[in-house]
């Protein structure tokens, strides 16, 4: 009698714990979430290997194609985590206040690249944005790692005071 007595406790216990299996699975992406982050993935990256591998050598001849086959691939990527976790989240999600930076400076990148490649066609703005898309992407990447916010204006600062210091102001 005191064994089944003390069974039921615990089994009381273990149901009235905070967390269940349905509240750790809300969060979980649907099967078909997954296929299109999956997907859209995969042709980001693909088309980021193509500007690699077959517009970066010949850059200095089209670096439109460049820019606008590398933008394509990151436009996919973003949009892969945007089929993730949704898009009203990914939206609320860059647009934070710790993000926001980044954010813009991503965005504003890729608009730039398109822009000057598509309607201007101007070989030197072509690679001034593709490069500041190469470096906004990388920034953009490295502040969704643990502390990769702060890290950035650390080393950010760091850098300015000594090209500051470099050039004697």
């Amino acid at each position: 009698m005191l064994i089944s007595c003390h069974s039921l406790r615990v089994s009381k216990g273990v149901r009235g714990l905070p967390g269940s299996f349905q509240s750790a699975s809300r969060n979980v992406p649907s099967a078909k979430s997954l296929m299109y982050f999956g997907v859209l993935l995969a042709s980001g990256v693909f088309f980021i290997f193509i500007a690699f591998t077959m517009f970066l050598p010949v850059i200095v001849l089209v670096p439109q194609k460049f820019g606008i086959c590398f933008t394509i691939g990151c436009a996919l990527i973003v949009g892969s985590f945007f089929a993730l976790k949704g898009p009203r989240y990914q939206l609320v999600h860059m647009s934070s206040r710790e993000r926001l930076p980044f954010t813009l400076g991503f965005v504003g990148s890729m608009v730039g690249t398109i822009y000057v490649s598509m309607w201007l066609h101007s070989y030197v703005l072509s690679v001034l944005f593709s490069l500041l898309q190469v470096v906004s992407l990388s920034y953009y990447a490295i502040s969704y790692f643990p502390g990769g916010s702060s890290g950035l204006k650390f080393i950010s600062s760091t850098i300015a005071s000594s090209v500051l210091r470099c050039f004697g102001r």
